[in-house]
């Protein structure tokens, strides 16, 4: 919970609180609670890949969403994928350490990429490998 009115994303307060879940303790997310959760496994996709992460529907037929926005992985980005997970249903749901939650899609392009993700300018997520609040006030300090 956080006494801050609003979120503005040029001058972001820290309103999220890490938890770590030990692997026999369950999390469970209320209706319309929101959270960051961070895969188990560390990707790098070559030049030639791109992905898309996919929410499972077994979980979306209890009312949890998984990586609904952005759900492209860019050629040459590395790290643990944090996924966005939100309970849209009218109860509380069990998440647990380990859970299948979402699966991902690779795509082979048909010639690499000129500028992969981890060498642009702009990449605010690469070799992240735990969950961290946005980074949209980068944007704003190089005036996009």
């Amino acid at each position: 919970m956080t006494q801050t009115p609003f979120i503005d994303p040029k001058k972001p307060e820290n309103y999220t609180k890490r938890k770590v879940i030990s692997e026999n303790e369950r999390f469970i997310l209320h209706p319309g609670e929101f959270v960051l959760g961070t895969v188990k496994e560390y990707i790098r996709l070559p030049e030639y890949l791109a992905g898309a992460v996919d929410g499972r529907s077994s979980l979306g037929r209890l009312g949890i969403l998984t990586h609904i926005t952005s759900t492209f992985i860019n050629p040459g980005w590395e790290g643990r994928l944090v996924l966005e997970i939100n309970n849209i249903g009218k109860m509380p749901v069990c998440l647990y350490p380990g859970m299948r939650i979402c699966k991902v899609v690779f795509f082979r392009l048909s010639s690499p990429c000129e500028v992969p993700y981890g060498k642009r300018k702009d990449s605010k997520y690469q070799g992240q490998k735990t969950a961290s609040p946005s980074r949209l006030e980068d944007e704003f300090k190089r005036k996009i």
